[in-house]
């Protein structure tokens, strides 16, 4: 980690430039991918950038996912438009709010970040809270970071605090084409030495599912409970970890041994939650509640995080890279389920 005394003299450094950004930027513009009308393509516009509270940090947005909700956003009648999507980003600081001190973050540090109120991430910038800002690593690349922070934590949450796994216990985890399974896949098989059995809509994706960490993979059929017990001695799942939601929170809950537990880890979560079986538990995983229940902790799981990645006990899969332009694409790869991993905009340099 950085030294107080290296922060300090990069401070001192990045003075002058601070100075001279602020009076540049008070008419400065950037792109953003913009939802104009509902069930129509984002449009790539101009926008005039915006002026920092206290407490803000302003982002050259690097690389940004392309998650599920971002995929379901113009077609959300509810959202006030227009509308940036774009919630899971990396980048580089270059401006600072006058509250935000040098132990938080500097201009010139490159950090991940999570913007799960204002989102605002297929663009050339974005302005955050600190507290939703996270320094990267030595270790761990500007693109990696982009997609590790919002699956990745999410599962290091479930597993570390709720229900840590022990080694060689059997999970399983519903894996989808937006990626939040695999980096579950990740956690629990690569951090804990968990024994995961991985459902999936596609066998294409079962070779892939195994060389990063599943003991396991299973089509997701009609039999999926038979098959399930066929790989768990008949009892079924101690842990089951649903990251797909909709149709498959039924089924796959039903893969769970007694006393076992079930978590529904979703950015959407499920209307209709089913009922769990007799003596089992539901729990619903939200890390946007997480920061609002509990910002340290929320701030802990991120960090340990990318601390893992750090430390190569965990890893991210980027699938396919689009440009800012190509956003219309990278939402269609998403959704016609091409992809293996994350998807991310990347920003013009």
């Amino acid at each position: 980690m950085t030294s107080n005394l290296t922060r300090k003299f990069l401070k001192n450094c990045f003075k002058n430039f601070n100075t001279s950004t602020e009076q540049f930027r008070s008419l400065g513009t950037y792109k953003a991918a913009v939802i104009k009308e509902i069930n129509k393509p984002l449009v790539i516009e101009e926008k005039k950038q915006k002026k920092l509270d206290k407490n803000d940090v302003r982002i050259k947005v690097n690389f940004c996912s392309v998650n599920s909700i971002d995929c379901m956003s113009f077609r959300d009648a509810t959202k006030e438009l227009p509308f940036v999507p774009g919630y899971e980003l990396s980048g580089k600081v270059v401006e600072v709010g006058k509250s935000i001190t040098t132990e938080q973050l500097i201009v010139g540090e490159r950090v991940a970040a999570l913007s799960l109120d204002k989102f605002g991430g297929f663009a050339e910038e974005c302005v955050l809270n600190v507290n939703d800002c996270f320094r990267i690593p030595t270790n761990v690349s500007t693109k990696e970071a982009a997609v590790l922070v919002c699956g990745h934590s999410t599962a290091v949450f479930t597993f570390s605090k709720l229900r840590p796994p022990k080694e060689n216990e059997r999970i399983v985890i519903s894996a989808g084409s937006a990626g939040l399974g695999l980096a579950a896949i990740d956690v629990a098989a690569n951090m804990f030495k968990a024994k995961v059995i991985a459902v999936t809509d596609s066998e294409d994706r079962s070779d892939f599912m195994r060389d990063r960490g599943a003991f396991g993979t299973l089509k997701y059929t009609d039999k999926l409970k038979k098959d399930v017990l066929s790989l768990t001695d008949k009892k079924g799942a101690e842990i089951v970890y649903d990251a797909v939601g909709d149709y498959l929170l039924d089924k796959i809950g039903s893969c769970v041994a007694a006393g076992g537990n079930i978590f529904h880890a979703v950015p959407v979560i499920y209307k209709s939650l089913p009922a769990p079986p007799p003596n089992t538990t539901l729990t619903v995983v939200s890390l946007h509640a997480l920061r609002e229940n509990d910002r340290e902790l929320y701030r802990c799981m991120i960090t340990d995080t990318l601390e893992l990645a750090h430390e190569g006990i965990i890893s991210a899969h980027v699938s396919a890279t689009f440009k800012l332009a190509e956003v219309n694409e990278a939402i269609d790869y998403v959704e016609s389920k091409k992809c293996t991993g994350k998807v991310v905009i990347e920003m013009e340099t």
